[in-house]
């Protein structure tokens, strides 16, 4: 019986050589018949970067043997989204069954690929399938998949807890893109894997969104574990990509009358979001995101996708709401006013909101 082809993606800049070693011996390592997966490897532009280089004269050699197929492209930086969408323009002319987009600082499991298929193929309406994606010591959660506060947050759930101590009680809104099973024919349907112009953020938050109001479901592999060598960016060029990224993908997702109805309570996140980027020193990309909306290009842009977005539609936005969230809980963003103020305000809005929408 032949096995479902799967296409493994990998994006990699400027990742230590070793992560890149830890990598690829990890993939030597998988359960998964060889002639029934290949890897897909871009490597993006980095003058001081040898990753290239050093999988021609390292890895390529074993692809057929202790590897499957490997394909290496090189380009410019295109970001996350534009990365993996270029990779997957090269791998569908193989015709895969699915897509595993694998973040290039990971390693996995033997079985991640096994097991995550495992739950794909005994659920046909899951469109994505997450694995657990655990920190580099291996007793951490970094992502049992994500929540997503109903203005457009996206975070990730047992972030450093224990899987045996885990105190999750958030819906499950969209999976990670650090180790995600895509299933390949569901992405027509959907308006495609990611838009390029989200560079990075929200793409994978977007993706599950859409992939949510097509009438499709987003699920946890347990026993399929990547090992990811997390570090939060301390680029302050993030949280433009953050905050433009957000309102983009509220206001290609959200039904308009929802957008106004929830205006007070973004106003009010906005002046708060707005204060704490002056205190910490990021006002200058907070205030290119505002921007980025005063283009006309954008707007067609917006217009487009939200009609895109309403072709497929088969949920409503008060259906969409049960996989919200009110509040935010992270371990990065835990204060005294993110719990005493923020989270009880935000919480009692919404549940208003949810009574409100009946569309």
């Amino acid at each position: 019986m032949n096995q479902p082809k799967i296409a493994l993606q990998v994006l990699f800049y400027k990742e230590p050589l070793e992560e890149v070693d830890e990598l690829m011996s990890s993939l030597e390592k998988t359960n998964y018949p060889r002639d029934s997966w290949q890897i897909f490897i871009l490597k993006s532009f980095s003058a001081e970067s040898k990753i290239a280089e050093h999988l021609k004269n390292k890895w390529l050699s074993r692809a057929g043997q202790t590897l499957p197929k490997i394909t290496l492209l090189a380009g410019p930086n295109a970001g996350f989204a534009g990365g993996h969408v270029k990779l997957f323009e090269v791998d569908k002319n193989w015709q895969p069954d699915f897509l595993y987009l694998l973040n290039g600082d990971a390693k996995a499991d033997p079985n991640f690929l096994v097991e995550a298929l495992k739950i794909a193929m005994l659920n046909p309406k899951a469109a994505l399938v997450q694995s657990v994606v655990m920190l580099e010591d291996g007793e951490q959660i970094n992502s049992v998949g994500n929540a997503m506060h109903f203005l457009g947050f996206g975070f990730t759930r047992g972030h450093q807890q224990r899987l045996n101590e885990l105190k999750n009680n958030l819906p499950m809104f969209y999976p990670s893109g650090a180790g995600l099973l895509v299933r390949v024919s569901i992405l027509a349907k959907i308006g495609g894997l990611f838009d390029p112009l989200y560079f990075l953020y929200h793409e994978d938050l977007d993706l599950g969104w859409r992939s949510r109001l097509a009438g499709y479901d987003i699920l946890l592999a347990p026993d399929s574990k990547i090992f990811h060598h997390y570090e939060f960016s301390k680029s302050i060029s993030k949280f433009y990509f953050m905050e433009r990224n957000r309102h983009l993908t509220n206001l290609v997702n959200y039904k308009w009358l929802t957008l106004f109805l929830m205006l007070p309570a973004f106003l009010v996140m906005e002046a708060g979001t707005l204060f704490f980027s002056f205190k910490s020193g990021w006002w200058p990309e907070k205030l290119k995101s505002y921007a980025y909306f005063f283009r006309p290009a954008t707007w067609q842009w917006l217009i487009r996708r939200h009609a895109m977005v309403n072709k497929f539609r088969t949920k409503t936005d008060r259906e969409m709401l049960n996989y919200m969230t009110g509040k935010i809980v992270n371990q990065e963003v835990d204060n005294p006013i993110m719990n005493k103020i923020v989270n009880p305000v935000t919480s009692f809005y919404f549940r208003v909101l949810k009574f409100v929408v009946r569309w």
